[in-house]
């Protein structure tokens, strides 16, 4: 195993360059021409200490790892099954709408692993191109850090949101990242289309919230048996739900006792849940809103007492993706009627 780890890394090493002063070139071909004039291109990224690497792309990446689920579903809504050399991670259940694509890729062996990250020496033997991951996957007890594989020409990319990466952890953050896959795929066109709606949905919020007397206190919270961890405002966890058109209740987040929410008594309550393989997911949804309309002492809640109590599914407002933008509409529906 250590001999061909050895030769296919050679390989790599060998058909592809970096190019250093403080920047990587991913992908380098001397042979290849530019697609359409668009290459190359360079996207502002990070590494696993959150410092900013920008990454150069020569050309379309040919073979990608996507080490999360966010970003397997990312490439699927956008028609890059293609270009997945191999997928992992999952945290939940695939999206209805992508899940006859996964099927297909996982028929066709590209399913590394389902939880946790395939080993280094697994990637290394698909000879990537393009590491696609949460800042986590770059750790040095899972794939290492970004600058060991742009050293040997593997472009790489770190959701801006995952993992509190970025300083800045928003909408406009998860569209930043959609606006670099765009830009690295040539799809131009389509992920611009995806920004549009979403900033015409953004300004749809807006003008009905500018509307209203006061919009409603909400907060997300993440029940543990009897308390809670509540999700701060600087989180996109947390951001999401001013996105959707709330005043968010408690700004720092933290954890929560019972009286803690009572105090705070906001009037829409957002739990968050992860899917249990033991139940359905309606059960597992459901479980997630007794966890608050169960505790007798929380019954004088403004979001109890007005039936003003949802779940979402902790995938769809965590680490970005493809996700964030339907789970915003959601929670604003829910808040204010469609």
């Amino acid at each position: 195993m250590k001999r061909k780890i050895a030769f296919v890394l050679a390989l790599i090493m060998s058909a592809v360059c970096f190019a250093g002063c403080g920047g990587s070139t991913a992908n380098e071909n001397p042979a290849a021409e530019p697609d359409d004039e668009h290459y190359p291109v360079t996207i502002s990224t990070y590494n696993y200490n959150k410092e900013p690497v920008e990454v150069t792309f020569t050309k379309k990446p040919e073979k990608v790892i996507c080490t999360n689920q966010t970003q397997t579903e990312l490439m699927l809504y956008f028609g890059l099954d293609e270009y997945i050399a191999g997928m992992a991670y999952l945290d939940g259940t695939i999206r209805e709408d992508l899940q006859a694509q996964y099927d297909a890729l996982k028929a066709a062996g590209k399913e590394l692993t389902v939880k946790g990250y395939p080993s280094k020496e697994i990637v290394l033997s698909l000879e990537p191109d393009f590491i696609f991951g949460w800042r986590s996957a770059f750790a040095e007890d899972a794939l290492g850090d970004v600058s060991e594989w742009n050293g040997m020409g593997v472009g790489t990319m770190i959701l801006r949101c995952s993992n509190n990466t970025a300083e800045k952890r928003d909408l406009e953050a998860v569209l930043a990242d959609i606006a670099d896959i765009g830009k690295i795929f040539n799809i131009e066109n389509k992920t611009n289309a995806y920004i549009k709606e979403a900033r015409d949905l953004m300004s749809k919020i807006e003008t009905k919230v500018s509307g209203l007397e006061a919009p409603y206190s909400a907060v997300i919270v993440e029940p543990y048996g009897g308390t809670f961890y509540c999700w701060g405002a600087d989180t996109l966890t947390g951001n999401l739900v001013v996105s959707a058109g709330a005043t968010y209740a408690l700004p720092a987040g933290g954890d929560l006792s019972i009286e803690d929410l009572v105090n705070i008594n906001p009037d829409v309550i957002i739990v968050d849940y992860m899917d249990d393989e033991n139940l359905t997911p309606e059960e597992s949804k459901n479980n997630a809103v007794s966890a608050v309309t169960g505790e007798a002492a929380l019954a004088e809640v403004k979001a109890v007492k007005n039936g003003k109590v949802m779940a979402v599914n902790l995938t769809d407002v965590y680490g970005g993706g493809i996700r964030m933008v339907p789970s915003v509409e959601a929670m604003f529906n829910f808040m204010y009627g469609n």
